[in-house]
């Protein structure tokens, strides 16, 4: 009897330390599960306040961006009533033009995009940004025996709409070019074989399209186009880039037709053709002949250009054995006035 108690005894014994054995270690697990949630707790915490806060500043800046854009949209909108008012009232003469020619034709750094050069190394060749998107329609006028602007356009697959009265054929042809032997020249003309461009893009069918490219060498013939174009048609073009003229009696001209474009597009890059000499607008010095790229104003952000004309690999000399003239855009630049 005494031995078979103490062996229950003694089980009962071996129970309960079991027991409690089992309930230490349950305790220990249960602290330590504890402590697993809190660390998982914290670390979801901290991830969803990062996320969230990351969230925040992208809606910030996604809302700002919306605001600056339609400020600058409305600021553009306001920019042309104004200059309409100023332009087309009965006092069409400026008189404070001197003052402003700089101005008028300083350049602007395009922010978020790079220029690049379309056409040969030489003359011909004009500084576009490297923003094709939407674009499908170019017009250039005065085409001679270059056509490798024309070339790299139809290469990005533009149909280009091209004009020249005064070849008999291009010097070669591609799918993409179409060629007319007219010359482009403004409502007041009468000349055979011309046609201004509003007619132009009627005629062509493109009245409601967008985003085009318009290029010009038209020897002086830009200035009477340019004077005559509707805003509404010259809003129609993405890009405007040519060669212009300029000639010392002309000033009071020049100045209103740069402060028209100027209502929707901003000059992003300039190019000295040193084929001219230097020229005296009054008292500001500028080449005779400017190569001059324009970007349509809206949608796109603007900054100080702070490049040293000429750029390396992309302005080239037009006649190779004459200094590059370039530098006076550096002149025009650093008399500008925001």
């Amino acid at each position: 009897m005494n031995s078979s108690k103490i062996l229950i005894i003694e089980g009962e014994n071996s129970n309960l330390d079991r027991f409690n054995i089992l309930q230490k270690n349950a305790k220990k697990n249960s602290f330590f599960n504890i402590k697993i949630i809190i660390i998982i707790f914290i670390i979801i915490f901290f991830l969803f306040f990062n996320l969230n806060e990351n969230l925040i500043k992208n809606f910030h800046i996604i809302i700002n961006q919306k605001i600056i854009k339609q400020l600058n949209f409305i600021k553009v909108k306001l920019q042309i009533l104004e200059e309409n008012q100023k332009m087309f009232s009965k006092k069409k003469i400026i008189t404070n033009y001197n003052d402003n020619i700089y101005y008028l034709l300083s350049t602007m750094e395009v922010l978020g995009f790079n220029k690049i050069r379309i056409g040969r190394k030489a003359d011909g060749g004009y500084i576009f940004l490297n923003d094709f998107k939407n674009i499908k329609i170019a017009y250039s006028f005065g085409i001679s025996s270059d056509v490798s602007f024309e070339k790299e356009l139809a290469d990005k697959n533009i149909d280009i709409f091209m004009y020249d009265h005064t070849i008999n054929k291009l010097p070669f042809n591609n799918s993409k070019f179409h060629w007319k032997k007219i010359g482009l020249c403004g409502k007041n003309n009468s000349k055979k074989n011309m046609n201004t461009l509003p007619e132009l893009i009627k005629e062509n069918g493109h009245s409601k399209e967008e985003n085009m490219i318009l290029k010009f060498d038209i020897e002086s013939y830009e200035w009477e186009v340019l004077q005559d174009l509707p805003i509404n048609i010259m809003k129609k073009f993405k890009y405007i880039v040519g060669e212009f003229h300029l000639y010392e009696k002309d000033e009071l001209k020049y100045y209103n037709i740069f402060k028209k474009i100027k209502l929707t597009h901003q000059i992003f890059h300039i190019h000295c053709n040193n084929c001219g000499e230097i020229i005296n607008l009054n008292k500001f010095k500028i080449c005779k002949l400017l190569e001059i790229s324009f970007i349509q104003k809206e949608g796109y952000y603007f900054a100080k250009d702070y490049n040293n004309y000429p750029i390396e690999n992309l302005d080239f000399k037009n006649c190779k054995n004459k200094a590059d003239l370039s530098y006076l855009i550096n002149l025009i630049n650093k008399y500008r006035n925001y």
